[in-house]
């Protein structure tokens, strides 16, 4: 790619423009010309990125635009990415114990390592970018309030519902990061299963119930006897009274019945 600055035209800065829309910064309208807009979008991004914040796009802008403009999937992020997704996932790492400094949503040099960090630890390909592997293994680490999954929604958190609706036993879908009617079917099962309304939208109580599949575990049935306690069922099982009642959400968590089925979770490893 040649090299692009204010006043320049044509198709490389419409490619630019793509890019640095994709990456969070906004160039201003998609039209192949490098205005103002485009240039202030530039300096944005190139401070992210700890580059020299001149608003021209030279050999070290492009290295780390043009994969903004190959890759079409927000959901993917890397160096110089920002927006709540990012954030989401400098909490997340946070949380799963790494040090990305300040939660800023902006993804910089710290934010990388972080990641790279990470996922060496959980057996990845060490390559610094979020890619839909790395969001589904920080998945147990997310913040879901505030996030719904509808028949309109896509990307990384139907994926994240997907893979946990696998988890918990329902074969017929793949992760694909769409919400399609098999996708649909399955979560309106699970909350069935669960007690829930069967709507299919992962809203707060759906998220708590998938919560179990999420971090990875799997469950087995067990039939209530006469005489049991949750308590009792839980220390049986080396879990706790909590982690059964989010697979089994009720009003009352007092009440259980003898001949009723409880899902009881059970770690992976």
């Amino acid at each position: 790619m040649r090299t692009l600055r204010r006043g320049d035209t044509g198709a490389d800065v419409r490619t630019a423009q793509t890019a640095l829309q994709r990456a969070g910064y906004d160039p201003g309208r998609i039209d192949g010309v490098f205005g103002a807009q485009t240039e202030a979008a530039v300096k944005r991004f190139q401070r992210v990125l700890g580059a020299r914040e001149d608003g021209v796009i030279g050999p070290v802008t492009w290295r780390y635009l043009e994969p903004f403009a190959n890759e079409p999937d927000s959901g993917i992020l890397r160096r110089g990415s920002r927006g709540a997704l990012v954030r989401q996932v400098q909490l997340a790492l946070k949380e799963a114990g790494y040090d990305v400094g300040e939660i800023d949503g902006l993804f910089g040099t710290r934010t990388q390592a972080a990641v790279t960090a990470f996922q060496g630890a959980n057996g990845l390909p060490e390559t610094g970018v979020v890619d839909a592997a790395t969001w589904l293994a920080l998945a147990p680490y997310l913040d879901y309030t505030g996030i719904y999954v509808r028949p309109t929604s896509y990307g990384i958190y139907v994926a994240i519902v997907q893979q946990a609706l696998i988890n918990a036993g329902y074969a017929n879908i793949t992760v694909t990061g769409r919400y399609d009617a098999s996708t649909g079917a399955a979560i309106m099962d699970f909350q069935r299963a669960n007690g829930l309304t069967a709507d299919g939208i992962v809203g707060p109580l759906t998220w708590r119930a998938l919560a179990p599949y999420i971090a990875g575990q799997q469950y087995v049935l067990y039939t209530v006897q006469s005489g049991d306690t949750l308590s009792a069922i839980a220390e049986r099982y080396n879990t706790t009274v909590a982690a059964i009642l989010a697979l089994n959400p009720r009003e009352n968590p007092n009440l259980i019945f003898p001949g009723e089925a409880l899902r009881i979770p059970v770690s992976r490893t």
